[in-house]
């Protein structure tokens, strides 16, 4: 009786237990032995950034069988494992289907490419994963601002990785971008800075004209995001706004200066909770000053510095950090350098990144166009003076149209009429660099390079001379982008050129 009543007993008990298995089964996910396999899947692949991007792939159990493909659920999404990035953005769709076929909308670089696969009856879950290489055809390179009968064309010489040379793409914004930017062209300028609105850091591109400047957010190599400048400034400003002068301070993400078609020198920092707006250049408590096109930054530094010139009080002034207004700067010698009356107009000004990192000024006396050069550093609002120098003029430098300084060598190039002439402010020299024979010169100058300081192609070719030149016969068809090799002693010699560009007003480097 007693074994009888124990069998009874055990046997209830195993049908509890089962039934309590049966109940709980939903709650966990099992695989059969007979798992999915999958062929058409690639160990690696390489897409292109706004293209289309197709893989086939096809399932079976690894037994054999076939199966049915409305059994299950796809998921295709990628895993971008750098650390910058951030965590909302690791993770990213691109179909919901076994075959994928989408437009590529991810920034240029490696990530871990998923396909998930679910069956419908009892959610078992099989992963595969490749690599997958995105790039962009438009990934790096030349950006030229052309002058085509007085409206802007951008083109770009985009750099291919895998010939290692430039590839010609013409009127970018009509072909990409779908956009005409009206009015003449005055600048286009690539930088990586932090949009006010987002507060996302951005490879963006500004494109400019004399009647509007327009905002490009570059960071996935695309031209179709962008917004007119307008937007970016939190005042109001009016109809045909734009602005003369962007002018960064090579750091990534902050800060950036601009002084625009109203006269405002704004400064952005969003960092520090500064934003483009109100005026910075003007002293604590004074009127707006009229301030020149050239400002000097202390390039490749995070804390925001620019030096300035009043051009009615003929004095430098400075901004420095978050201040909301200009400083008036003294001298560590005033007995031949007084920054705060200079008696004289600037003619050009720049932050020149030699062995000792200096500003170069360039003044003339108004009443008899004679020269004066200044070289200096700084010490917060304190000018340090290395040289202050009058200079023989030979060649008409006082009326130059092109001014630029040689980061290498600490020359001046500059171009009178169809000649570019090399100033040696050491020897006190001039002597002829380039001469253009019968095309006129339209740029020079030497390209900074902001982020990617330690890239030996971005190096090489920011210490070489650039003269852009073209043919007054056909401007719109004959320009040229010419590159010369500068050494210690002798001409310059030509290294590469470039041309089918029409009269190029502005060039930038798309990093």
């Amino acid at each position: 009786m007693k074994r009888l009543l124990f069998i009874t007993i055990l046997c209830i008990s195993m049908l509890n237990a089962f039934q309590s298995c049966q109940k709980d089964l939903g709650n966990y996910t099992y695989t059969h032995f007979d798992s999915l396999k999958i062929r058409g899947i690639d160990t690696a692949y390489l897409a292109y950034n706004q293209k289309t991007f197709k893989i086939t792939p096809d399932i079976a159990l690894v037994s054999g069988e076939k199966v049915d493909p409305n059994n299950y659920t796809y998921e295709w999404y990628t895993i971008n494992p750098s650390a910058a990035v951030l965590n909302a953005d690791k993770k990213k769709v691109l179909g919901n289907k076994l075959e994928l076929d989408a437009i590529i909308s991810l920034s240029p670089a490696n990530y871990i490419l998923h396909l998930r696969v679910k069956n419908k009856i009892d959610n078992t879950i099989s992963e595969f994963v490749t690599k997958l290489s995105v790039t962009s055809e438009l990934a790096n390179g030349w950006l030229i601002l052309n002058d085509i009968d007085g409206k802007c064309r951008l083109d770009m010489l985009n750099y291919n990785l895998t010939t290692l040379k430039y590839e010609p793409y013409p009127d970018i914004l009509k072909n990409f971008a779908r956009i005409d930017i009206p009015g003449s062209p005055k600048l286009v300028l690539f930088l990586n800075d932090r949009d006010a609105i987002t507060s996302k850091y951005v490879n963006r591109v500004y494109v400019g004209t004399d009647k509007t400047t327009m905002s490009f957010n570059n960071q996935e190599n695309t031209w179709t995001d962008f917004r007119n400048l307008k937007k970016e400034i939190f005042r109001t400003t009016p109809d045909n706004y734009y602005a003369e002068v962007i002018q960064p301070t090579g750091r990534s993400g902050d800060p950036v200066y601009i002084l625009d078609s109203e006269g405002t020198l704004m400064h952005q920092n969003v960092t520090q909770n500064m934003v483009y707006g109100s005026t910075i250049n003007r002293l604590n408590g004074g009127v707006k000053l009229n301030i020149s096109k050239f400002i000097a930054v202390n390039w490749g530094n995070s804390i925001s510095y620019a030096v300035v010139f009043d051009k009615k009080n003929q004095r430098f002034l400075v901004h420095n950090s978050t201040n909301y207004t200009l400083l008036i700067p003294g001298s560590s010698n005033p007995e031949i350098f007084t920054p705060e009356d200079m008696k004289m107009d600037l003619v050009y000004m720049e932050r020149v990144l030699t062995s000792t990192n200096q500003f170069y000024a360039l003044l003339k006396n108004p009443a008899n166009n004679k020269l004066r050069l200044v070289r200096f550093t700084h010490q917060g609002a304190i000018f340090d003076p290395l040289a202050v120098d009058d200079i023989e003029n030979p060649y008409g430098m006082e009326s130059a149209e092109n001014i630029a300084a040689d980061p290498t060598f600490g020359y001046i190039y500059y171009t009178v009429g169809n000649k570019v002439y090399q100033y040696d402010p050491f020897t006190k020299k001039h002597s002829l660099a380039v001469d253009a024979g019968t095309r006129r010169i339209s740029k020079v100058k030497f390209q900074k390079v902001a982020a990617f300081t330690t890239n030996a192609r971005y190096n090489d070719f920011a210490k070489k001379l650039m003269v852009c030149t073209y043919d007054p016969a056909s401007p719109n068809t004959s320009g040229k982008m010419d590159f010369y090799g500068i050494s210690l002693s002798g001409t310059p010699k030509l290294a590469e050129s470039y041309s089918g560009f029409g009269k190029i007003v502005d060039v930038s480097y798309r990093e």
